[in-house]
């Protein structure tokens, strides 16, 4: 066997426990600080220590974690001078592998949560090796579970739990919600209550329209001019609140008080837009050494893992690789990493991301000015590339009126609103209790927003930007727009399973605001080829004479208007404030875009009933244009 006990020959045969005990009390009589073992073993030079010890005392946090932090050890190369400063034995797990009895008994989540693994079993004394021997000890001891703690690197503790913990973790990640909660669950999106509500529902609608006609056809038209009147005034709402600027949350901590925050980063086919993201995660303006970066790959995209071994990234940003498994979305990826993650907080970035440098703190202070049911902290998004394309300007301008105005003013009155996806900060403790993400919801942001709430925690929205790229392209638009879409239908679907309870959960005003944001804008899109031509026969029968009259027309007429100028409306106010003129002036042009969101929609519908769970991957990388790094 090859560990390492402390200073002094390796023993030969086996470890000897007697020979462990007698290093251990030699290190307890005279123990060297770990930065001067550094020195003095050649690991670190002297300006190196000192300049790690000033940081220490300007931000806090452990000596180890900021020299691993800042490049100047390797985790592997610090966990090794830790065991011979403590006088316990380093144990390479490559080398050396834990008994595969113990870990088929071993709990993961009490393994990954105390960075330990039980190794060996030597002369009837349990062994744990451990990446935090001080933290492993006590949740030991708190277990009334006796055992040595020797020392291993968070690589080797890392790559061998995903190695043997990978079967369990995958079912976790894939099941854990749907076993829980099945209710939150899209694994199954309709019960049998529904489905013969719905079937009844279609039945009276087509015995309308065949023994009604022209009554049937009105109130259907009457359906959809509401669903579009609900929008206009949703709209309005977002201008009167939206437009009040928001507040920054005053900081409450200082840099030694800032928590760990654990940043998940989920990637798949992204090589291309990996060193920009490495590079926004290092100018993020938080100390990094109480950061644990996470880049969630999956298993066989060995483009992207090889260009991401090739920037040599410092030992603090951890490779987890996700097991193949149905469904390949990044909501089951993330619920892979996430026993992984040792964070206070958690933020997701996506791969194309360049989040504003102060973000971080930000969210801190938000949370701490929040209170403790204040789950999620979300981030302002925007496009760097709007003015590259007409598409690009559209795409730019609608997610202008979302993150510029309607979340805002709903934010401001607490209600429930879709989180985007990115750029959402969680306490981690809560997103665990939550059930965290819904792996087979296309457009898991918006059911963990509902979620939340339903679970009796709050949302918010703080002023810090994230850059992303918009698609430029027609094709990946659509592909892109279909996920979302199929995603807020599988999360309207999930609500009518239990819509009692979930009206009683978010009470009346969250319930309806909730229903308006995301039953109107699917319904909306659905109809909108609809209200074009009620409104042009409304108008030929004016200016021509061609149609016969319609009760309904003026009602028809008014929709359209009222539902299309306070739409525009937003898009202008919005891109003004966000973009200036040049690309405001384009939300003009907003009714051609909505033409292809309903086309995006009946796609959704479509793909809803035949591959619910497929994911449509976004490619990114592609724009022409940088990123403001000024923001």
């Amino acid at each position: 066997m090859k560990t390492e006990l402390g200073p002094g020959a390796e023993p030969e045969g086996g470890t000897s426990l007697a020979g462990f005990a007698e290093t251990r009390a030699a290190f307890r009589e005279a123990k060297p600080l770990l930065g001067r073992h550094l020195v003095e073993s050649g690991k670190i030079g002297e300006a190196a220590l000192k300049a790690a010890l000033h940081r220490q005392r300007e931000e806090g946090g452990r000596l180890g974690d900021i020299l691993v932090a800042s490049g100047q050890l390797s985790t592997l190369e610090l966990h090794r001078a830790l065991g011979r400063q403590l006088g316990l034995p380093f144990v390479n797990l490559m080398e050396e592998p834990p008994d595969p009895a113990l870990l088929a008994a071993a709990d993961p989540a009490f393994c990954l949560e105390n960075r330990c693994l039980p190794w060996r079993s030597l002369r009837g004394q349990e062994v744990f090796v451990s990446a935090d021997p001080g933290k492993t000890r006590k949740a030991l001891e708190d277990a009334q579970r006796p055992a040595l703690v020797f020392v291993t690197s968070s690589f080797d503790l890392l790559w061998s739990a995903g190695r043997h913990f990978r079967e369990r973790l995958t079912a976790r990640a894939r099941l854990a919600l749907c076993e829980t909660m099945p209710d939150a669950s899209a694994r199954q999106l309709t019960t049998p209550t529904l489905r013969r509500a719905g079937l009844a529902a279609l039945v009276l609608t087509c015995l309308a329209f065949l023994f009604l006609g022209a009554p049937a056809l009105g109130a259907l038209n009457v359906v959809a001019g509401s669903t579009f009147l609900a929008l206009a005034a949703l709209r309005g709402f977002s201008l009167i609140y939206g437009l009040i600027p928001l507040a920054p949350p005053k900081p409450r901590r200082a840099s030694k008080e800032l928590p760990g925050y654990t940043i998940m980063v989920p990637l798949l086919q992204e090589a291309a837009v990996l060193p920009g993201l490495t590079s926004a995660l290092k100018s993020l303006d938080y100390p990094a050494a109480k950061l644990d970066i996470k880049l969630v790959l999956e298993e066989g995209d060995d483009e992207t893992l090889a260009a991401a071994k090739a920037l040599r990234l410092p030992s603090h940003f951890e490779f987890i690789i996700v097991p193949k498994s149905e469904p390949l979305t990044k909501p089951k990826a993330l619920n892979y990493a996430l026993p992984f993650a040792r964070g206070e907080f958690l933020v997701v970035y996506d791969a194309e991301d360049i989040p504003a440098p102060d973000q971080l703190r930000m969210a801190v202070a938000a949370f701490d000015a929040g209170g403790p049911r204040l789950a999620c902290v979300q981030g302002q998004l925007m496009f760097y590339n709007a003015k590259e394309t007409w598409l690009t300007r559209q795409s730019a301008i609608e997610y202008a009126a979302l993150f510029e105005l309607l979340l805002p003013a709903l934010a401001r009155f607490s209600l429930p609103f879709p989180l985007g996806g990115t750029s959402t900060h969680f306490r981690t403790n809560i997103l665990e209790a939550a059930g965290a993400w819904d792996p087979f919801n296309v457009t898991e942001d918006a059911d963990l927003g509902l979620r939340l709430h339903e679970l009796g925690y709050s949302t918010t929205l703080i002023p810090s930007l994230t850059q992303e790229e918009a698609t430029l392209t027609l094709d990946a638009w659509m592909r892109q727009r279909t996920r979302w879409l199929k995603g807020w239908m599988q999360t309207l679907l999930v609500r009518l399973k239990a819509p009692l309870r979930m009206a009683r959960a978010l009470r009346p005003a969250g319930f309806v605001f909730s229903f308006i944001v995301l039953g109107g804008f699917v319904l909306a899109a659905l109809l909108h080829p609809l209200a074009y031509v009620m409104a042009g026969g409304f108008v030929l029968s004016a200016l021509f004479g061609l149609v016969s009259g319609d009760p309904l027309a003026a009602f028809h007429l008014t929709v359209l208007i009222v539902g299309a100028a306070a739409s525009i409306t937003a898009g202008l106010a919005a891109g003004l404030r966000r973009f200036g003129p040049a690309i405001a002036l384009h939300a003009l042009l907003m009714p051609f875009y909505w033409l292809l969101i309903s086309a995006a929609s009946y796609r959704a519908l479509w793909q809803l009933i035949r591959k619910p769970d497929y994911w449509e991957k976004t490619r990114h990388g592609l724009s022409r244009l940088k990123p403001d790094r000024t923001e």
